[in-house]
């Protein structure tokens, strides 16, 4: 690519996570982008993580927020910063990820400069292992969809597996590494910080179609996602955040009915659980409480409060 390339600012959002995100950040020295600029969003972490980054990475700017904002304010303040600096991508980067095709970058702006109707765009990604291809290409969260896709699942679990090796459109795409052009963020707006994490990715998606934009897959080998292998239980954060967070969407987009099917249902299935699992059913019946309180609040648009969770909590 040509010296005076696009600018492309690559965020990276770190949450006490230090050792993650030394690795990331030493992978992302070997990216041959001529014109990038990698700055480190902090989200008032106790571990030290900023400390580390200004001693080992100088070439790296860092942003801190002083507080837990989420993914999706932490990458805001980021974003607002690259566009500040007139940024004409940026590339949103989860911190346990490890860069293993140094040129990818290159690739995906050649790729967004030679279709300029293109939004967002998201590469192949590989599933802690070099190989094993992450589906990155999602569908948004509905009732009727949710129903569909599980009886599918499990007469063909592979139905829904989409990061193939062809550029294709997709309705949502994972977070995990999104290059979206500037333009495309001036028009439709940052991510919603209400959700906090999960599902912003639907939401941000949804918006940029609605605005004329094409959300792309493409099939460029990118990165290894390190993906921790716990803390997906049914009564989790993640599982929390999940579920409000699909019925805050819905909603926002104006399914109101499917949002009330959607919190009805989940609200069933997770009391039906909690029946089931006899010794953890006071957990369930904890955790039901607590999304019925943030369903509540969404589905009767009342002010969001310490009921709605992060980042009210």
């Amino acid at each position: 690519m040509k010296v005076n390339a696009p600018e492309v600012h690559l965020i990276v959002l770190t949450f006490n996570a230090r050792e993650v995100a030394r690795r990331c950040l030493t992978s992302l020295r070997r990216l041959t982008y001529p014109n990038l600029r990698v700055v480190v969003v902090d989200n008032g972490s106790s571990d030290g993580v900023e400390t580390m980054i200004r001693a080992e990475f100088p070439e790296c700017a860092v942003l801190q927020t002083g507080a837990n904002l989420g993914y999706t304010g932490g990458n805001n303040r980021g974003i607002e910063n690259a566009l500040s600096r007139g940024a004409d991508y940026i590339l949103i980067l989860n911190p346990d990820t490890v860069a293993i095709n140094y040129g990818f970058i290159e690739e995906m702006v050649a790729y967004m400069e030679a279709h300029p109707r293109v939004g967002v765009a998201g590469p192949r990604v590989f599933l802690r292992e070099q190989g094993v291809v992450q589906n990155t290409v999602l569908f948004a969260p509905g009732l009727w969809r949710n129903a569909v896709h599980w009886v599918r699942y499990r007469l063909n679990p592979g139905f829904a597996d989409l990061s193939g090796d062809e550029v294709i459109e997709a309705e949502t795409l994972n977070g995990v590494c999104l290059l979206v052009r500037a333009e495309c963020l001036r028009r439709i707006g940052l991510f919603d910080e209400n959700i906090f994490m999960y599902i912003e990715d639907a939401d941000f998606d949804y918006r940029a179609r609605r605005a004329g934009w094409r959300v792309r897959y493409l099939p460029i080998d990118s990165i290894v996602h390190e993906q921790a292998r716990s803390g997906y239980h049914m009564t989790s954060e993640v599982s929390f955040l999940l579920r409000r967070n699909s019925v805050y969407f819905l909603r926002k987009i104006g399914h109101h009915l499917d949002a009330w099917g959607y919190a009805i249902a989940s609200l069933a299935l997770m009391g039906i659980r909690g029946l089931l699992r006899f010794g953890n059913f006071g957990e369930y019946a904890r955790f039901c409480r607590r999304l019925g309180a943030a369903y509540w609040q969404i589905l009767w648009g009342r002010p969001f409060d310490k009921s709605f969770g992060p980042p009210y909590a």
